[in-house]
């Protein structure tokens, strides 16, 4: 099982909000988060009188900032401490254009990795393939396909001829990508399949030779692409 991952370590977090003056004057423009920790630790720094705070902000690091003005920055834990002393003391300043709301620590973010499968589905690599190459305009034969595979997913068992092919043919039965002189491509919400042969063609056929029909045959257009 794989290990958990951590994140984010501990952090600070200060509740912000805009001050009412600034927002009945229309205030300056939406500040990125990293404005506001620049703006916060530029207030603190600038604190001479009490060394230890100045010290601590010059050495803020910015964590993170979240939706409805929430800014968390990160430290060394004497620094967080000294941030801490300061809110309880109410010395610590707020970013200009805010006043601090609250001040909490906030627990380390952890992940844990979700182990992925050793069963590789061949159709959907193969419609991944396609679409990439297509993307990059590169004609996709079996052959480049192939070479594509081995390239670009390192890891995956690279199917024999008669697999490539069978399974390229069920995906144009599924209507999932079509092939044409051009070579391979996706199906898209774009693609229309034309059928070429219409009911008078039909009529015209059956009148003219009744013992030799004409099959219906079917051609794909992309209109991104234009290949018909």
């Amino acid at each position: 099982m794989a290990q958990t991952v951590q994140l984010a370590p501990g952090s600070l977090a200060l509740v912000l909000c805009r001050l009412e003056a600034q927002k009945a004057a229309g205030g300056e423009e939406e500040r990125s988060g990293r404005a506001v920790f620049r703006a916060f630790r530029r207030a603190n720094a600038r604190c001479f009188w009490n060394a230890r705070l100045a010290r601590a902000a010059s050495r803020l690091a910015f964590q993170g900032w979240l939706r409805r003005g929430v800014l968390l920055v990160q430290a060394s834990p004497a620094c967080l401490q000294v941030l801490r002393d300061a809110w309880r003391c109410r010395a610590l300043r707020p970013p200009r254009g805010f006043r601090i709301r609250a001040v909490g620590d906030v627990f380390p973010v952890q992940m844990n990795p979700i182990a992925q499968s050793q069963f590789v589905p061949l159709a959907d690599i193969l419609c991944c393939a396609i679409s990439d190459m297509n993307v990059a305009q590169t004609v996709v034969t079996q052959e480049s396909l192939l070479e594509h595979l081995m390239k670009h997913y390192p890891g995956i068992a690279i199917p024999s001829q008669d697999i490539l092919y069978a399974t390229l043919g069920t995906l144009i039965r599924e209507r999932k990508i079509y092939h044409t002189g051009e070579g391979y491509f996706i199906v898209t919400p774009r693609t229309y399949f034309i059928t070429n042969t219409t009911i008078q063609e039909n009529k015209r056929v059956f009148l003219s030779d009744a013992s030799h029909p004409m099959p219906t045959s079917k051609s794909y257009l992309d209109t991104e692409s234009g290949i018909q």
